[in-house]
């Protein structure tokens, strides 16, 4: 007969978990919204939603003149997308960091990025140098049947 938890399991530690390369860019390529954040003209850092599609393990996305096409041309970005569920105090992130660039959209024909707001001019790929994921899981907790007999 399995012994009842102890109150201590039950309070358990949450534990941190390194995710692979594979696991994040299966994580990256079952979502569509991240945020990109790069480093703008007045050195501090700027960070906004896109809509993306993953292309091999590189993050496709559009966006119009402005902040994040500026300063994407001058310094590495991060892209980084999560789920989080507070009631449990779970979840998981994926961060890519690396180089973006302009594409041209004939370069992107099997791509296919509808932006919420509409259409966007430029094509930007964000090349990773590093991708890195953690999952924050909680423990198993031992099952005691003795409540439902």
């Amino acid at each position: 007969m399995e012994s009842a938890p102890r109150d201590d399991d039950r309070h358990k530690t949450p534990e941190l978990e390194e995710l692979s390369r594979a696991e994040c860019l299966s994580l990256l390529s079952a979502q569509s919204v991240g945020r990109i954040a790069v480093i703008a003209g007045d050195g501090l850092p700027f960070v906004a939603p896109v809509n993306y599609e993953l292309l091999g393990d590189t993050i496709v996305f559009r966006t119009n003149a402005g902040t994040k096409l500026e300063a994407l041309q001058r310094h590495p970005v991060a892209f980084q997308i999560d789920s989080i569920d507070p009631g449990h105090r779970a979840g998981w992130s994926v961060l890519v960091q690396g180089v973006a660039h302009e594409a041209a959209p004939h370069e992107l024909t099997s791509v296919i990025v509808e932006p919420w707001l509409g259409p966007k001019q430029y094509w930007i790929q964000v090349v990773p140098r590093y991708i890195s994921g953690r999952r924050i899981r909680l423990p198993d907790i031992a099952f005691d049947a003795r409540a439902y007999t």
